[in-house]
């Protein structure tokens, strides 16, 4: 075996000697030295002095890890506990959460009183849902410094100070010193959020969030429900960017192109996708870690032995870590390694196993599907004891979703980066190019969702010990040694019969026409309209969301909850996935649980009008909301519309309403199509409904969506005037509030009632001749 291999494997070793059982970092090397009369009796076929070498670099090593633990965090920590004032930089992208943002602000100026202190450090800031800072923007912070969290099953804390990050403040005041200039990291940024709002305007959710995921490396939108189905599936390294799946993505370009320009010009395509995806990626450490590891791997895969690769893969992991030596701790750095080796000495093997086994249906196989499941193997094999110590869980279907999942990655990556490219230079093309895209993204989705599903997907086999995952990659090296000593034999298949190529001439086109069958019912039916018309009250929370499909398919939107993603989510499962338009945006009541997700609205759709009453409110979403829409109109009671047959009245408020309770502001608006009534009340309350039952308005209709989700300031008289069949409360599950209230419960005592906390979205359908059917998504 070459000494580069040898001396990379030491340094390692000594690194996780004293990283997994705080061994002093002199044992590693006695471990080592302990070999050296191995070498001597012939034994080891090792140079006594490669060893010797060996054991000063696991000395080394362990001495530089063990260093960089027992050294001090940044000197901001010594104030956690405290409230400060700080001057600092934004360092990166905002992280979105559901309803907030969150921002690294690296920290070098603390402000006691008339003193300015120098200090170093990084603080995560907790903001609202829309609060943006280019990168490199100057901010002075004011509030709480507190420790970061521990949970359970995660040390958070550790994870936050492995980046530098020593403290976290919720909601802290906030002012900006000075915008920064446009440097090239605040031009990446800025590049990258484009190409993100590209993706998000093209595509629905979750599937645009899982394209940013694989492309920007950006998954904080991934609803945590569907993730979890990617853990235990065995796929969360799908949506984050790693060397196994930028190795596999530039392994399929170079396979793609071998066929057309030979195997000397197809490494350059490959090389160049890779170096773009870097930039894209952010070429942050993470991502320049997984694209060299890549590069790599292509290397091995040009020269036709990918075990040629492995002497480089040692020289790349010994000189990230010595360069930054926290890097050693990070799990996506330990991934990117495990899985690139043995990506190059595993998958030559387990190719050659596959080709053997497939030799019977060898015509109905192509040669580079299975070099790709050959890749995927290997990378699965090569990481499970990480994935063992770290989660304590082992995927039971990991291997099949996997080799299922991998090919379509290729596919979903290029096509969502052309999504997003095209999506910044010309909408139109990008949203042409993302009902492409949306296929393989929502395949991968699924396959995640139902293989992650069941109970039985993964075990709990309990954390394992450091001894014992070092014993199994003890196993996976020497297995390592073997293969990269003895390479396969050349391909077992005997020249294919002519009657083979033609059956996978005829399978390809069965499969290519079932396909278009079904891409035709899912894009081209959908365009009609749903024929009836269709009311979706959203789950969107502790607020209001109620998207109407009129027979032909237009759309309106009454008011968009609280949050701006769960809006996007509720109307990418209710919309057809091509469809980026909504006619008209009707805000209620400009509060934050109506409007909030409106402002998102106008970024993802084009909305044709938003709808508002006269009423204002001082906040900053409010603001937001208004530059952000287009056209704008003003309605009162008396105004009405119709959309495609369907009649839209407003009830409620009279014109240049005035009162100190902006709730009662809500506008009213009667949906009547069939025969049929749905009264939508936003959040009016008592006094205003008694108000409007003063007008003397014909109130009655066949469902009720419960004014300011059942909260104990409706009036049972107006209950009593609706009458509904159905009423539907939109509340939140486990709200502070205590909604819906009891008393409000005993109102409704004669209408069946459905609540989003309980039964989910609520879909209500009318024919043209007055059938009414109504279902719920739980």
């Amino acid at each position: 075996m070459p000494p580069l291999i040898v001396l990379g494997i030491a340094w390692l070793g000594g690194i996780a000697y004293v990283a997994l059982w705080q061994a002093p970092p002199w044992l590693a090397a006695l471990t080592i030295l302990a070999l050296v009369p191995a070498t001597l009796t012939g034994w080891i076929r090792l140079r006594w002095w490669v060893l010797v070498a060996s054991a000063g670099l696991a000395f080394l090593g362990g001495w530089q890890h063990s260093a960089w633990i027992d050294s001090d965090l940044p000197s901001l920590a010594s104030h956690r506990g405290e409230s400060v004032l700080f001057d600092g930089k934004v360092s990166g992208l905002p992280q979105p959460g559901t309803t907030v943002s969150r921002h690294v602000i690296d920290v070098d100026t603390l402000r006691d009183g008339d003193d300015i202190l120098p200090v170093e450090g990084k603080v995560l800031i907790t903001l609202g849902e829309y609060a943006e800072f280019p990168v490199g923007t100057r901010l002075r912070v004011k509030g709480d410094l507190e420790e970061a969290p521990q949970f359970p099953d995660f040390d958070y804390r550790g994870y936050l100070e492995r980046q530098g990050i020593v403290g976290t403040m919720f909601f802290p005041e906030v002012d900006v010193v000075e915008e920064g200039g446009w440097g090239p990291r605040r031009l990446v940024a800025a590049a990258r959020l484009s190409l993100e709002d590209g993706l998000q305007r093209a595509l629905p959710e979750p599937e645009a969030s899982l394209a940013s995921g694989i492309v920007l490396g950006r998954d904080g939108n991934i609803p945590d429900a569907l993730y979890e189905r990617y853990r235990r599936s065995g796929l969360a390294h799908i949506i984050a960017v790693s060397g196994s799946n930028v190795a596999l993505l530039t392994g399929m370009v170079f396979l793609a192109f071998v066929p057309l320009v030979g195997r000397n010009v197809a490494l350059w395509p490959a090389i160049g996708v890779s170096l773009v995806y870097l930039v894209v990626a952010g070429a942050d450490a993470s991502v320049l870690r997984a694209t060299i590891m890549a590069i790599i791997f292509l290397a091995g895969v040009r020269l036709g032995r990918q075990q040629a690769g492995i002497a480089a893969v040692a020289v790349a992991a010994f000189a990230l870590t010595v360069l930054q030596p926290e890097r050693a701790a990070d799990l996506g750095f330990q991934l990117s390694l495990a899985a690139t080796a043995g990506l190059l000495v595993f998958a030559p093997w387990i190719e050659w196993a596959m080709l053997r086994a497939l030799r019977p249906i060898r015509g109905a196989v192509p040669p580079p599907l299975v070099q790709v499941s050959s890749w995927t193997v290997a990378a699965t094999v090569a990481t499970a004891p990480l994935l063992w110590l770290n989660f304590g869980e082992l995927s039971i279907v990991g291997l099949l979703a996997n080799l299922l999942v991998e090919p379509l990655f290729a596919v979903a990556l290029l096509l969502s980066l052309l999504t997003a490219v095209a999506g910044v230079a010309w909408e139109p093309a990008g949203w042409a190019i993302g009902i492409a895209a949306w296929y393989p993204l929502a395949l991968i989705n699924w396959l995640a969702t139902t293989l992650g599903g069941p109970e039985w997907a993964s075990v709990h086999v309990g954390g394992a010990t450091g001894t014992s995952v070092a014993i199994a990659y003890v196993v996976l090296i020497g297995a390592g040694t073997m293969a990269y000593l003895w390479p396969p034999p050349e391909s077992p298949f005997l020249p294919e019969p002519p009657w083979q190529a033609g059956f996978r001439r005829y399978a390809l086109a069965a499969g290519a026409g079932t396909a278009l069958v079904a891409l035709c019912w899912w894009t081209l039916l959908p365009l009609r309209g749903p024929g009836v018309l269709r009311v979706d009250i959203l789950d969107v929370g502790q607020g209001d969301a109620i998207l109407v499909t009129t027979p032909g398919g237009e759309r309106v939107l009454v008011d968009g909850g609280p949050s701006g993603i769960v809006l996007a989510r509720e109307l990418g499962a209710t919309l057809p996935h091509w469809a980026r338009s909504i006619d008209r945006a009707v805000l209620t009541h400009p509060q934050q649980d109506h409007l909030a997700g409106l402002v998102e609205l106008e970024r993802r759709f084009d909305v044709g009008v938003l709808v508002s009453t006269s009423a204002t409110n001082p906040t900053e979403t409010y603001g937001l909301l208004k530059s952000e829409a287009g056209r704008q109109e003003q309605l009162a009671a008396g105004d009405s519309f119709r959309v495609d047959g369907v009649l839209f009245t407003v009830m409620w408020p009279p014109p240049n309403y005035v009162t100190d309770e902006l709730n009662n502001t809500s506008l009213v608006l009667a949906v009547e199509y069939g025969g049929r009534r749905i009264l939508l009340t936003g959040d009016l309350q008592g006094a205003g409904q008694r108000e409007l039952l003063e007008t003397g308005t014909d109130l009655a209709a066949d469902v009720l969506k419960v004014p300011h989700h059942g909260a104990a300031t409706n009036d049972p008289s107006f209950f009593a005037a609706v009458d509904a069949d159905v009423a539907i409360i939109t509340v939140g599950e486990g709200n502070q509030y205590g909604h819906p209230r009891g008393e409000t419960l005993a109102s409704l005592e004669g209408s069946t009632v459905l609540r989003t906390d309980t039964d989910g979205r609520v879909t209500i359908e009318v024919s043209s001749d007055g059938g009414m059917t109504y279902r719920h998504a739980r």
